[in-house]
Formats: C-alpha cells, sequence, structure tokens
C-alpha cells in the first residue's frame, strides 16, 4: 500500500483582512482526495509560528504559508538548517514576498503547487542571527512599525498604517549612521536605510529596484535625509519611481553591511520590530526552497 504523502499548514488567522483558515481547510480537503494529508497549524500571537515550524515533521513533503510577511519570517527562522520547501497562500496586508514571486491566492493552485510544483532556490537575509526574506529597515519605517505593532488589535489594512505613519512624521529625528560594506567605510550621516532580498516594497514602490532572491546578493537602499521635508521629497520620487540617481537613493549589492549609530536607531525585519542597532547583515545564498 503506497503511503500517503504528508503535507503541513502554518496559518495566521488574524493576517489580513479576513481569516484564510477556510480556504486552508479547502486545500486539505482537496489534498485529502488526492492522496494526501496536512495538518494545519494556527498561530496563537507574535513568535507562535517559530514554533510551529519547529514541529514539522521532517518527512513532510512541503510546508504551506497562510499569513503575512512576519509570519512567513517566522516560518524561515523556525526551519533554519532543514530543507523542507515551502508553498505560500497570498494573504496579508502587503505579502511583499508573495507578490514578488506571483505565489497564489486561489486554493486550487496552492494544490497544484504542492503536488507538482518546481523548487526554487532562494537566498535569505540574515539580521543579527535573525533571517529573514524580503525587507529590512533601519530607521524612519522600523519607527512606524513599532507603533504599528503597539496598535494592532487583529486584521488590518492600509489605511491602519496612517497613523502611525503620521505621528513618526511629526516625532522623528534623523539619526546619524554609520554604514560598512564588505568591510570598507560606505556611508557617514543622517539618513534611512533600507536592506532588501526583493525589489518590492510598501504600497507597490520597487525602492530596491536591482534586488533578486536567487543571485546570492543582497542590495542595499540609503536616503540620505535630515530633514522632514527632505523625507517628502524622497517620498515622492519613491512613489514616482525617480529615486535612482542624483541625489536620490545610494544603491549597493552586498554580502555583508554593518550599520551603526551612536543614538538609538530600531530595525524592522519584514514588517515586524526587530531591536536596535547595531546591526550586523549577511546574505545567506540557497538558504530556502520555495515551490512555484
Amino acid at each position: 500500500m503506497t503511503p500517503r504523502r504528508r503535507f503541513a499548514a502554518i496559518v495566521n488567522p488574524v493576517s489580513g483582512r479576513r481569516s484564510m483558515l477556510p480556504r486552508v481547510k479547502h486545500i486539505q480537503h482537496t489534498l485529502a482526495l488526492h492522496g494526501g494529508r496536512m495538518e494545519i497549524l494556527v498561530t496563537e500571537g507574535p513568535g507562535h509560528a517559530v514554533q510551529l515550524a519547529g514541529r514539522i515533521p521532517s518527512d513532510a513533503e512541503a510546508v504551506l504559508i497562510a499569513g503575512g510577511d512576519g509570519t512567513l519570517g517566522e516560518v524561515i527562522n523556525g526551519l533554519a538548517g532543514r530543507s523542507i520547501p515551502i508553498a505560500v497562500l497570498r494573504t496579508g496586508t502587503e505579502n511583499l514576498f508573495a507578490r514578488e514571486l506571483d505565489m497564489p491566492s486561489d486554493p486550487q493552485r496552492v494544490v497544484e503547487l504542492l503536488e507538482t510544483g518546481a523548487r526554487l532556490p532562494t537566498d535569505l537575509g540574515d539580521v543579527n542571527g535573525r533571517r529573514f526574506l524580503s525587507v529590512a529597515g533601519f530607521g524612519f519605517d522600523a519607527e512606524c512599525v513599532q507603533r504599528m505593532n503597539r496598535l494592532r488589535r487583529g486584521h488590518i489594512t492600509h489605511f491602519d498604517y496612517f497613523w502611525p505613519i503620521w505621528r513618526t512624521f511629526w516625532s522623528y529625528q534623523f539619526p546619524e549612521l554609520e554604514i560598512e560594506v564588505d568591510g570598507e567605510p560606505f556611508f557617514c550621516g543622517p539618513g534611512l536605510a533600507l536592506v532588501g532580498n526583493i525589489a518590492r516594497y510598501s504600497v507597490g514602490m520597487r525602492i530596491l529596484r536591482e534586488a533578486q532572491v536567487d543571485d546570492g546578493l543582497l542590495d542595499l537602499g540609503i536616503f540620505p535625509c535630515a530633514t522632514k521635508t527632505k523625507l517628502l521629497v524622497h517620498a515622492g520620487r519613491a512613489l514616482t519611481r525617480r529615486h535612482f540617481g542624483g541625489r536620490g537613493l545610494i544603491y549597493r549589492k552586498f554580502r555583508r553591511v554593518q550599520i551603526r549609530s551612536s543614538q538609538q536607531v530600531p530595525i524592522e525585519i519584514d514588517g515586524e520590530f526587530g531591536g536596535f542597532l547595531p546591526a550586523r547583515c549577511e546574505v545567506l545564498p540557497a538558504g530556502a526552497t520555495f515551490l512555484r
């Protein structure tokens, strides 16, 4: 008798505008009709997906993630050191990584991925020992994320970010950053920095437009900025995709970066608060495998 194929799913019930649990149960049912078995694990709060990922048996053929970038980042950390392929049911408010790779939101397409999807080795980033897939921010956007996480009470939309961004804008003091790239001094001055594995950023902006998930490198973008007026100029140029060149974004691909400041500067990692500077960032080539 042929053994049943084994899968797992990790579901964040508060990700996005509505719960994806009914869709995941539909996927579970369809796999069962095809001779597969899926265990559904539901997160109960921040950090829980790391623990759940650690419990996935090593003989699982794949793990399905139904959650946003934060949930996906937690699973990546929970699976560290294991090569279980990952499929994504696109949900969440932003889903930067899932949208970058055109991951499906349709349950039937997810079933096809789990059963016959091609494997894509994908780079990971690492900030102070914490792995990430999409973007890590240092400065203004991290401050916004920190405020958002304090206010969050369940499902969120883009509108929920308005007050955290607005309040951060009026109270923010631009810190001096010292940035070293691959062992050499690269930037020193007030501003904000982004380190990414993908081009896509919030609300459709493609700030790190040359980033690729499989080139063995991460991308660094620095916006020199000491005033609120300059921040608005940078934001306007980024929204209209005119931020490259001139006095706009300072850009560099790298393998390792160190970022320091004499001030307390927050870090955000895949949309979650990640502590404060200093930070050591490095690429982990082909650190995960996705189905697509």
